[in-house]
C-alpha cells in the first residue's frame, strides 16, 4: 500500500476491497483520494450495490461515495436476473446509469453455443433510471438468438421491478377468416395507486375498427372493473334458414363487476353483461357465454346462516331462429338458517325461506312465488357400523301468476291465477361401509339404500308454472336426494325407495379406482311428474352409475352412464380421460345424450373431442385437437386445432391455427391463426383473436414504445 501525503492519494494493490456507504468495491488495484473522495480501480473490478446489483468492469473511476463516475468494459447483473453490457458507461447518480454501445437482456439462463442469449436489445445508447424503473434505448436493434430482427430509433420499457407504469401495452395481432388481418393496440394509464384504465382499438382488414376500454378501481372495502367495446359493422344473420348479410350498425358490449364489503357480515355487488346482438361476442372472440347474466345483490353471512336479495336480468345470445324470452328477476330473496349440530333431539334444525318475482316484457308470463321449508336432520352410526341419516321436512309454497302461457281452457279459466301447496316429506338414507386393508391399498364396499315418503300433489294442476325445474336429469350425484327436481317449481311427491352400491380401491400413494351404480323405484305408477328422457319418468328409474380412476397422477378417467332399466338402452354416456408420459400427453372426451322430451333439447347429441400434445425437444411442443359431431343429422368435423409452442427460459412462442365449421350466422365460424410471443420483462405479443387487449394490464407491465 502506498500513501502520498501531498496529493492525499492512497493506492493499494493485490486483492483490494473497499467498502463505503453499503457499496463494496473489489479490484486488483484501487486508488483513493482522501481530499477529493475519488476512487479509481483497475483490473477485474467488481462493484456490489446495496440492492443486490453487481457490476463488473475493466476500469472504474468513481466519486461522491462511489455514486458517480465512469466505467469501461461494463457488465452489470441486476438482482432480478437482467444483464447490461457496454463498452463504456457513466454513473450520473445513485439511480441513473448511461451506457454506450451497450446491450440489455433479462435472460439469466444458459447461453447457446455462440454465447448469445435467447434475445437481447443492442443500442447506441442505453439509459437506466432506477428511480423511474425505466430503461430507454437510442437506435435499438432487437436480436433473437443473436440475429437482428428489427430496428427502432427509440424504445423504452420498465425494468420489471414495478407492477404498474403508464404506456403502450404490447400489441396484439393475428388473422381471422371473418375479420381478416387483426391488429390491436392499447394504452395503459396508471391514474393512481387505487385506479387505472386501458383504452385502445382493434383494426381489421374486413370490418371497421373496434374501440376498446377498461376501467378499474379499488377501495378499502371494494373494487370495480368495467370494460366494453364499440364498433360500426355488419354481420351474417339467419333469416328463414338463409344467411343474409346485414348492413353496418352500431354494435358493442359492456361488462361490469363490482363488490363491496359493507361490514364483517354484509356485502353487496353488481355484475353486468350485455351485448348489442347474439353474434357480436363470438364474432370478435370476447367470450362464449350462451346467456348473459346481469345482477345486483346483497348478501349476509353470519356463522351457519345466510341471507341474500338480488335482482337479475338475462340476455339470450344463442344463435337460433326462435329466441327464448328470458324473464327479469325482480326480485329474489332467500334466507337459510341452520341450528347447531346435535342440539335438537340429537340432530339439527333448518329453516329456508325464499321469495321470487319473475317479470317478462309485453304479454309474457309473470310469476310471484313465496316458499318456506322447515326441516330436521339427524345422522347416527350404530355400534356395528351402519350409517343412518334421517331428514324430516315440511314445505309450503304460494304462487301468483299473470299472463299465463297456457291459453284459456274449456272451463274458461283466467290467465291470471293463484295457487298454494303444502308438502311434508320423510327421507332416510342407510349405508354400510365395509373396508379391508390390502398390501398397497384399501378396499371399500358400501351398499346404500334410502326410503322416501311424501304426500301426493296434483301434478295436473296447471296453475303452478314450471320456471326453474325444467332441466331435470338423474345421475349418480342426485340419485339419493330427497327431491331430484332442480329449483322449487316442481316437487317429487309420493313414496319411493332408492338403492345402490359404491365401491373403490384406494392406493396409499394416492391412486384410486372407484365405482357406483344405483336405481330408484316409485311405489306409484300414475301421475309421474318427470318428463320423458329424464330417467325418472317411469316407475323404475333408469340405472345410473359412474367409474373414476387415477394412477400415479399421470393417468385418469371419469365415466358416467345412464341406461334404460328395460333392455339397457343407452340414455347418456359421458367419458373424459387423460394420460401423460414424458413427452406425450393425450386427452379425450365423449358425450352421448338422448333427447329430452318436453324440453328445448329434443334431439339426441353425440360428439367426441380429442387433444394431443407432444414435446419434440425439451423446448418445442406440437399440439393437435379436434371436435367431431357424431349425430344422426349433419354429422362431421366441428373444430380442428393445431399448434406449435416453444418454451425457453426467458421467451415463449406459440403458433395456433383453428378452424370452426359451424353456421356463418353463429358468429363463431371460420379460420383463425394466432401467434404469440412472450418475452421476459417485455410482456407478450399475442394474437388479437386470443386476447383483444393485447398485453393485459392486470398481468403485465405497460411498455412505452
Amino acid at each position: 500500500m502506498e500513501h502520498d501525503d501531498q496529493t492525499g492519494k492512497v493506492t493499494a494493490a493485490g486483492n483490494v476491497e473497499l467498502t463505503q456507504s453499503g457499496r463494496v468495491l473489489r479490484a486488483e488495484e484501487v486508488s483513493y483520494n482522501v481530499n477529493t473522495g475519488k476512487v479509481t480501480a483497475h483490473g477485474h473490478v467488481v462493484l456490489k450495490e446495496p440492492n443486490g446489483d453487481v457490476h463488473f468492469a475493466e476500469n472504474v473511476e468513481l466519486s461522491e461515495e462511489m455514486t458517480k463516475g465512469f466505467v469501461e468494459g461494463l457488465q452489470s447483473y441486476l438482482s432480478d436476473g437482467g444483464q447490461f453490457k457496454a463498452q463504456r458507461g457513466e454513473r450520473i447518480s445513485t439511480t441513473l446509469l448511461t451506457m454506450h454501445e451497450a446491450s440489455y437482456t433479462p435472460c439469466d439462463c444458459d447461453l447457446d453455443k455462440d454465447g448469445d442469449p435467447v434475445w437481447r436489445i443492442r443500442a447506441e445508447k442505453i439509459t437506466y433510471d432506477e428511480t423511474k424503473h425505466k430503461v430507454t434505448y437510442k437506435n435499438a436493434k432487437f436480436e433473437l438468438f443473436g440475429t437482428p430482427v428489427f430496428w427502432t430509433p427509440y424504445l423504452a420499457h420498465s425494468d420489471g421491478k414495478i407492477k404498474r407504469k403508464s404506456g403502450l401495452l404490447t400489441p396484439g395481432g393475428g388473422y381471422d377468416s371473418e375479420l381478416g388481418a387483426i391488429l390491436t393496440q392499447n394504452y395503459y394509464w396508471d391514474i393512481a395507486p387505487d385506479r387505472d384504465a386501458t383504452v385502445g382499438g382493434m383494426l381489421t382488414t374486413q370490418q371497421n375498427p373496434v374501440a376498446l376500454a377498461q376501467y378499474r378501481q379499488r377501495w378499502a372495502r371494494g373494487d370495480l372493473v368495467v370494460d366494453g367495446s364499440l364498433t360500426y359493422s355488419g354481420r351474417t344473420d339467419d333469416i328463414a334458414g338463409q344467411n343474409v348479410q346485414t348492413g353496418d350498425e352500431w354494435r358493442g358490449h359492456i361488462n361490469a363487476d363490482g363488490l363491496w364489503d359493507i361490514n364483517d357480515k354484509w356485502r353487496a355487488g353488481v355484475n353486468i353483461a350485455a351485448a348489442s346482438d347474439d353474434q357480436y361476442l363470438r364474432q370478435y372472440n370476447f367470450e362464449g357465454e350462451d346467456v348473459l347474466e346481469s345482477e345486483i345483490y346483497a348478501e349476509r353471512f353470519a356463522g351457519r346462516n345466510y341471507a341474500a336479495v338480488r335482482a337479475m336480468a338475462f340476455q339470450d345470445v344463442r344463435v337460433r331462429e326462435l329466441q327464448t324470452e328470458q324473464p327479469h328477476v325482480l326480485p329474489e330473496a332467500v334466507i337459510s338458517l341452520t341450528g347447531a349440530p346435535n342440539a335438537t333431539l340429537g340432530g339439527r334444525w333448518s329453516l329456508d325461506a325464499s321469495a321470487l318475482g319473475l317479470v317478462r316484457d309485453g304479454s309474457g308470463q309473470d310469476m310471484t312465488r313465496g316458499s318456506l321449508q322447515a326441516g330436521w336432520q339427524r345422522r347416527d352410526t350404530t355400534s356395528f357400523g351402519l350409517v343412518n341419516t334421517i331428514d324430516l321436512s315440511v314445505r309450503g309454497d304460494a304462487y301468483s301468476v299473470g299472463d299465463r302461457d297456457i291459453a284459456l281452457d274449456a272451463s274458461g279459466r283466467s290467465r291470471d291465477s293463484t295457487a298454494t301447496r303444502v308438502f311434508p316429506q320423510a327421507h332416510m338414507v342407510t349405508s354400510y361401509p365395509m373396508a379391508k386393508p390390502l398390501e398397497r391399498a384399501q378396499l371399500l364396499v358400501e351398499p346404500i339404500a334410502a326410503i322416501t315418503v311424501g304426500t301426493n300433489i296434483d301434478v295436473d294442476d296447471n296453475s303452478i308454472p314450471n320456471e326453474d325445474s325444467q332441466d331435470v336429469q338423474i345421475d349418480s350425484t342426485n340419485l339419493f336426494e330427497p327431491n331430484r327436481f332442480p329449483g322449487l317449481d316442481r316437487i317429487e311427491d309420493r313414496s319411493r325407495v332408492t338403492y345402490g352400491l359404491r365401491s373403490g380401491v384406494y392406493g396409499y400413494g394416492g391412486s384410486h379406482l372407484t365405482g357406483f351404480i344405483g336405481q330408484s323405484y316409485n311405489f306409484h305408477q300414475k301421475d309421474n311428474p318427470f318428463p320423458s328422457g329424464s330417467g325418472l319418468s317411469r316407475q323404475e328409474s333408469d340405472i345410473v352409475g359412474s367409474l373414476s380412476a387415477l394412477y400415479n397422477q399421470r393417468f385418469g378417467l371419469n365415466y358416467r352412464f345412464q341406461v334404460d332399466s328395460d333392455g339397457f338402452a343407452s340414455q347418456r354416456h359421458e367419458f373424459d380421460g387423460y394420460a401423460h408420459w414424458r413427452k406425450l400427453s393425450l386427452g379425450s372426451r365423449y358425450l352421448f345424450a338422448k333427447g329430452l322430451g318436453g324440453t328445448t333439447i329434443d334431439d339426441s347429441r353425440e360428439q367426441v373431442e380429442g387433444n394431443l400434445a407432444y414435446f419434440l425437444t425439451e423446448s418445442w411442443r406440437t399440439r393437435l385437437g379436434g371436435l367431431y359431431d357424431l349425430g344422426d343429422e349433419d354429422s362431421g368435423l366441428r373444430r380442428a386445432v393445431m399448434g406449435l409452442d416453444y418454451y425457453g427460459c426467458c421467451m415463449n412462442l406459440s403458433l395456433t391455427a383453428e378452424r370452426n365449421l359451424t353456421a356463418d350466422s353463429s358468429g363463431d365460424s371460420g379460420t383463425s391463426v394466432m401467434f404469440r410471443v412472450g418475452l421476459k420483462g417485455l410482456g407478450q405479443f399475442e394474437s388479437a383473436r386470443d386476447n383483444q387487449w393485447g398485453g393485459q394490464a392486470p398481468s403485465s407491465m405497460a411498455r412505452n414504445w
